[in-house]
C-alpha cells in the first residue's frame, strides 16, 4: 500500500474507532484493531481491519474481521496442553458473515470521498451484529450453555457449516461433561461422526493426524481433551 493510500486507510480506521468509542471499543495498532472487553474481563472481541496492496486514491479497500478470545483461556491452553502457540481464540470470522451480507465479498471502499457515507453503515453493522456477542460472553456460563445447544449458531445469518466448535473454551469455562454434550450435538448437527472417527483412528495409530478439512481442528481439540465419539 502506498503511503498516501495507507494514510487514507488509517484515517478511516480512526474515524470508525471514534464513532464506536461510545459503545466501549478501544483502538489498538493505530486503530487497525478495535477491542471491546466484557465487564467480567474474561473475554474480549476484536475487529481487525485489513486492506489491499493494490489500493489507489479512488479505491482504498477495508475488510473487517471479527474474533472473540480470552486471556484466561490462553493461560489454560498453555497449562493444559503446553500449547506454545495458544491464542485463546474462541470464534473468528469475517464480520459480514454474521450479517445479511453473509457469503458476499463485500469491499468497503474508504476513499476519502466515500468515508462519510460508508463508515456509518459499517458501524451500524458492528453495533447490530458484533455487540450481541459481547453480551453473550458477559456470562461465560450462559455462553457455554448456549454453545452446548446451538454450537456457534450465534444468529440466524451465520452459516455454521464447516465451522469449528470451541472445545477448549467449553472445557475451560464449563466442564468436560458439558464439552462432551456439545461435541455430541455438533457431530450430529454437522453430520461429522465419520470424519471424527477417521481422525481419532489416525491419532490413535500415529499419534498425530493431518488437517484434511477445516473441522479437523475440532476433532483434534476433542481428542486431546479426551472426548469420545458417541454414534
Amino acid at each position: 500500500m502506498e503511503t498516501k493510500t495507507r494514510d487514507i486507510f488509517l484515517a478511516a480506521c480512526t474515524k470508525i474507532s471514534e464513532q464506536l468509542a461510545v459503545h466501549g471499543f478501544k483502538p489498538m495498532q493505530k486503530a487497525q484493531t478495535i477491542r471491546k472487553t466484557t465487564r467480567n474481563k474474561k473475554v474480549y472481541l476484536d475487529i481487525h481491519f485489513q486492506s489491499s496492496v493494490k489500493n489507489w486514491n479512488g479505491g482504498v479497500m477495508l475488510w473487517p474481521y471479527l474474533s472473540v478470545a480470552s486471556g484466561e483461556l490462553k493461560k489454560w491452553q498453555l497449562q493444559r496442553h503446553q500449547e506454545e502457540n495458544a491464542t485463546g481464540t474462541i470464534f473468528a470470522t469475517r464480520l459480514e458473515n454474521l450479517t445479511p451480507l453473509k457469503n458476499k465479498a463485500q469491499d468497503w471502499n474508504m476513499a476519502a470521498s466515500n468515508q462519510d457515507n460508508v463508515i456509518p453503515k459499517l458501524c451500524e453493522l458492528i453495533v447490530a451484529y458484533a455487540l450481541p456477542l459481547v453480551d453473550l460472553f458477559e456470562d461465560t456460563d450462559q455462553a457455554v450453555q448456549f454453545m452446548v445447544a446451538n454450537g456457534v449458531a450465534f444468529n440466524e445469518h451465520f452459516d455454521t457449516r464447516h465451522q469449528n466448535l470451541p472445545i477448549d473454551f467449553l472445557c475451560c469455562f464449563g466442564s468436560t461433561a458439558l464439552a462432551q454434550k456439545a461435541f455430541d450435538n455438533y457431530l450430529l448437527q454437522q453430520k461429522l461422526t465419520g470424519s471424527a472417527k477417521r481422525f481419532y483412528e489416525e491419532m490413535a495409530a500415529k499419534g498425530e493426524a493431518a488437517n484434511r478439512v477445516v473441522t479437523d481442528n475440532t476433532m483434534r481439540a476433542a481428542y486431546r481433551n479426551q472426548l469420545t465419539i458417541n454414534g
